[in-house]
């Protein structure tokens, strides 16, 4: 059902260049090369990995007690039409982490370039999670929104260490938060997942819902962090 052995293609090429905020320019075969070089040095060290749980909802749209630091009216909004909730913890390893500082003494323009590589294998991951559970919920006519996660809308990121806990991503695929809130490995992902009964074409992501919407640095180069 679930396909996380997601590998960087070439195809992602263009996914790495927005993260590097290199968006539109013209790409010689130099950088060319090199993106596809640090793509393999990614790709030989991730390991994809994660862990979900899910909740049904006693009440449609209503956080039970134990999800009750789900706060804000973003969240709220997003499952309000679901009867059942999906949350879930994704990474890549630590192995990456490792390689990108590793590369940081060598060659710093590389390390730049791994990082990007490393924000589009975990958002691959994802999606293909994502798609998975797709699959199967709309088997039962089930329907399920875009993945939510701490720190969009008005959900606040310092949420992370209690959702980690909540999924036990600790023990399960080794995802941890520091003191100051940072995910560690650093290449990794929460997301709530709502699943509804009726269509939900309507609940798109969109850059209005965000807490960064005014210093956003993609918006200023007009390009967009999701796809």
């Amino acid at each position: 059902m679930f396909n996380i052995d997601v590998k960087l293609t070439p195809e992602d090429e263009s996914e790495v260049l927005r993260y590097l905020q290199h968006n539109g320019k013209e790409i010689d075969e130099n950088l060319h090369a090199q993106v596809l070089e640090c793509m393999d040095k990614i790709n030989a060290v991730a390991k994809p990995n994660f862990v979900f749980r899910e909740w049904d909802l006693e009440n449609k749209g209503e956080f039970p007690a134990e999800l009750d630091f789900f706060v804000g009216n973003s969240i709220k909004k997003h499952i309000k039409d679901c009867h059942k909730l999906i949350l879930m913890a994704a990474t890549i390893g630590v192995g990456v982490d490792n390689a990108i500082r590793k590369e940081e003494l060598k060659n710093v323009a590389n390390a730049l370039i791994m990082d990007s590589c490393g924000s589009t294998l975990i958002e691959a991951v994802c999606d293909s999670i994502e798609a998975g559970f797709r699959e199967q919920y709309l088997k039962e006519n089930n329907y399920l929104t875009f993945r939510f996660s701490p720190g969009y809308g008005d959900l606040p990121i310092t949420i992370q260490r209690q959702f980690v806990n909540l999924v036990n991503a600790t023990r399960r695929i080794g995802v941890n938060v520091s003191d100051s809130g940072i995910m560690l490995p650093r290449k990794s992902v929460t997301a709530i997942i709502g699943v509804s009964d009726q269509k939900l074409e309507t609940l798109k992501k969109t850059c209005a819902g965000c807490n960064l919407l005014k210093s956003c640095r993609y918006r200023k180069i007009g390009v967009r962090c999701y796809a």
